[in-house]
């Protein structure tokens, strides 16, 4: 991941077998067989791409395409280059693979009744520092991840889906007779350093995905005590001086492979190899991520060889006809790719668990108006022609690989195909005939007609800015297709760019309209992404559906609301009762156009031949530990 799509969570406010079992509870993708095989199977079979003698060493030189926000993993996701490579969490996607592998743990173990996970960790790990890693570091990582103030991640651990028990108090923050996530009580997170090499958590309810939910980058371990920017720690270092240049650079201190040399934000992070690694040693001496933010400059760096990776190219640019696959595993594919000039470069893609959407602030845009976006988009154009059919249609914000399920031998894929072609399964009226909105067409008429019924027309028309990250072609020539479209709808769109980090402060902040962003999963199940879109905690939300004074029906926040209080959270909750309000809620998006999918996208990866790398997994993650050189 380069840093411009996020693992979502921004909030304003025993072995394989074991995990295998869990993520069987519910559908997942089928096209990467989750077993504890995979990767060695891979690791074996990919295609070599080394010309000459590989010897260790040399710096990978990498490319960022959003400013390096931060360090700090409870706000990092999506704002940071290369975090996988100097944080570690207690579990890992070893090259991007599912289920997780144990990392920073040694073994573990799952009480009866699913709640409470007791973790022996690995012996003899230092941080970068030189300081020993034990289960108290674990403790202080997950407090500051509940309650620092500077967490944008609390949902991922006290949130709706998995949720350590904990305790809240309303009077903490206002308003003061509602519970929000920032009401969380300091100390009370049912975590427990039970000696040095063991530790415990204890979840309010089973959550099938618990293992997948701490393998992110937000759960990464940091010396205890080092900020003390949650209640019961004092801090060894001001924010600044551990995370951030002040004072001559980052006092931080990680567990990965890599330690961080020097960084500065917005521009490059260095990082070296760390000698004192728990785990295999890096072959190379360290790894450089450069922020580019021109799709383009990115595109012709690779090219002349200032680059060694490019993870993926400017859609314009692409052209699928120059791409030749040599083998296919599971369900990633690696060959060539032969640019116009006859350099040929080695070649990787893998279908992503991501979408990619609009995303309305519904206290600025009207309903009509979201509805019309959606009239007049055709995801089917998009994908083939935007995306040079390296992508799906997308119209449903759940990729369709974890789609949920609710027949015997019928697919996540086939029921998201079929309840967006003809409204298969549907749990509302508004789904009973599929995507309202045009399966694979523009509706324009209907565009005119939802505006001009809300009294829009040539003489009272509505304006609003399109926020697009900075050097993404393919977000832009979305709303610019838009732009020309829905100018007869009485719309007129001003197209804005901006680099990633601003976008989703701004998100955050809520000071914009409509933007583009792309959205990976976390762990392969629905409720990763409709977790925000059932219309609780409205003022937390990118969206703002449902929050005082913003746009929306309180017959749809209703019903999405208590499919999800009554279908999923209930205790009484089967995984037929949960699929059914995911339903829902997806049904009831397309009824809000909260969000607007446009693709689910495949992901790219291009290298020289002088590179011996990996096609990461369908999670994306990757440490380059066994990365060569041999330029």
């Amino acid at each position: 991941m380069t840093g411009d799509s996020t693992r979502r969570g921004f909030l304003a406010a025993t072995g394989a077998g074991a995990v295998t079992a869990l993520a069987g509870c519910q559908s997942g993708p089928s096209q990467e067989p989750a077993t504890s095989t995979d990767s060695t199977q891979t690791s074996d079979e990919e295609t070599e791409t080394t010309e000459g003698t590989t010897s260790a060493g040399g710096t990978l030189q990498m490319m960022a395409s959003g400013s390096i926000q931060t360090l700090d993993p409870i706000n990092a996701k999506g704002s940071g280059a290369g975090y996988d490579q100097y944080g570690r969490s207690l579990m890992e996607f070893r090259n991007g693979l599912y289920p997780p592998e144990a990392a920073l743990a040694e073994d573990y173990s799952m009480s009866d009744d699913g709640l409470t996970y007791t973790f022996q960790l690995k012996q003899g790990v230092t941080f970068h520092d030189g300081s020993e890693f034990t289960a108290h570091d674990v403790v202080y990582s997950w407090e500051r991840l509940a309650g620092s103030e500077n967490s944008r991640n609390r949902d991922d651990i006290i949130g709706e889906t998995m949720t350590i028990e904990h305790e809240k108090d309303a009077a903490r923050t206002a308003p003061e007779d509602e519970e929000t996530l920032a009401d969380y009580v300091p100390g009370s997170l049912a975590v427990e350093a039970v000696d040095d090499h063991t530790f415990r958590f204890t979840l309010a309810s089973p959550f099938q995905y618990a293992l997948y939910q701490i393998a992110g980058g937000a759960f990464a371990v940091l010396p205890e005590n080092a900020v003390g920017d949650v209640e019961g720690y004092d801090g060894q270092y001001t924010y600044n001086e551990f995370f951030s240049t002040a004072n001559g650079g980052p006092k931080y201190a990680g567990l990965g492979p890599y330690q961080v040399d020097s960084w500065t934000k917005g521009d490059q992070i260095t990082l070296t190899a760390f000698e004192d690694y728990y785990g295999e040693t890096p072959n190379l001496d360290g790894v450089t991520y450069t922020v580019v933010s021109s799709g383009n400059t990115r595109l012709q760096r690779f090219k002349n060889r200032n680059a060694d990776i490019l993870e993926s190219m400017p859609t314009a640019s692409f052209n699928p006809d120059n791409v030749s696959i040599a083998e296919t595993k599971g369900n990633r594919s690696v060959g060539t790719y032969t640019f116009d000039d006859g350099t040929e470069v080695n070649y990787g893609e893998i279908p992503a668990l991501r979408t990619e959407y609009l995303v309305f602030n519904t206290l600025e845009v009207p309903l009509p108006v979201r509805r019309a976006f959606a009239y007049a988009m055709n995801q089917h154009e998009i994908a083939e022609n935007v995306y040079k059919g390296n992508a799906k249609a997308g119209y449903h914000i759940t990729p369709p690989a974890p789609y949920p399920t609710f027949e015997e031998g019928v697919s996540g894929t086939e029921t998201y195909d079929r309840h967006a072609e003809s409204g298969y399964q549907s749990n509302t009226a508004f789904g009973a005939d599929g995507y309202p909105y045009g399966y694979g067409e523009t509706r324009l008429d209907d565009a005119r007609a939802v505006m001009a019924d809300a009294d829009y027309g040539e003489n009272n028309r509505f304006s609003l800015t399109a926020t697009t990250i900075s050097g993404n072609s393919a977000y832009a020539s979305v709303f610019t297709r838009l732009q020309a479209k829905l100018r007869s709808a009485y719309i007129d769109i001003s197209i804005e760019e901006a680099e990633f980090g601003t976008i989703i402060s701004r998100a955050i902040s809520g000071d914009m309209q409509v933007f583009a962003l792309g959205d990976g999963m976390e762990y392969p199940g629905p409720q990763n992404f409709l977790r925000f879109l059932y219309g609780d905690s409205p003022s937390g939300q990118f969206t703002r559906w449902g929050a005082e004074g913003s746009y929306y029906t309180e017959e749809y926040r209703q019903t999405a609301m208590q499919a999800w209080e009554e279908n999923y959270a209930a205790d009484d909750a089967t995984q037929q009762s949960k699929n059914e309000a995911f339903q829902t809620v997806e049904e009831m998006n397309w009824a809000s156009v909260q969000e607007l999918p446009t693709v689910h996208p495949t992901s790219q990866r291009f290298w020289h031949d002088y590179v011996d790398v990996e096609m990461y997994g369908v999670m994306e993650n990757q440490t380059f530990t066994d990365a060569t050189l041999s330029r």
